[in-house]
């Protein structure tokens, strides 16, 4: 009986330990997906994010895009990389994305297309490529602000540190709770395997 109580003792520890990180992750997520460096930059790299399934554009990449359409407009960034794949019903979420800045008045020149790109590993790994073949030196990266120290984990990974940040600091009691576990989880699965 004595054994028992000493493994479930053990089990409480551990579970209680792992929820205290998770815990002090999420908060760590949160403060440095808020901040924002929006000093000027050479690109912006907007991540993408799935799309409605009528091929509209989902408020989270709506917020998105008009935050680099601002960093644009006040010549923070001088070119913006729209990186995002195939989505929802066969929509590419990086020209759903070029439609929309074409239309608010960015100049198709000033508008990279990374078309290819899955997922996180996927979206650094090809804007790097393309960061090093145009000599870029700093760049800006703008997605949610859950996903901020993910994808900054991918770049300093890769040996790229001249990175700025800026999110929506949108908060949806919806999605939020399910989102921290997957990006707790998702945080040591890129930081271990990738």
């Amino acid at each position: 009986m004595y054994y028992y109580k000493k493994i479930l003792k053990y089990m409480f520890l551990c579970i209680f330990l792992i929820f205290f990180w998770f815990i002090l992750h999420t908060l760590t997520i949160i403060t440095d997906g808020t901040q924002e460096d929006t000093r000027p930059a050479d690109i912006g790299v907007i991540f993408g994010t799935k799309n409605k399934k009528d091929g509209s554009l989902s408020q989270s990449m709506l917020r998105r895009l008009n935050i680099g359409l601002k960093l644009y407009q006040e010549g923070r960034i001088q070119k913006i990389l729209l990186s995002g794949g195939m989505a929802n019903k066969g929509f590419c979420e990086s020209d759903l994305m070029q439609d929309f800045l074409i239309s608010k008045g960015v100049r198709l020149g000033d508008i990279i297309i990374d078309n290819k790109a899955k997922n996180t590993k996927e979206n650094v790994d090809n804007s790097l490529e393309i960061i090093k073949n145009n000599n870029y030196k700093r760049l800006i990266i703008i997605s949610q602000y859950y996903h901020i120290s993910r994808i900054k984990l991918m770049y300093y990974k890769r040996g790229f540190y001249n990175i700025g940040s800026v999110s929506s600091r949108h908060f949806s009691k919806k999605h939020d709770p399910k989102i921290f576990i997957r990006e707790f989880l998702g945080f040591y699965y890129y930081y271990f395997f990738y």
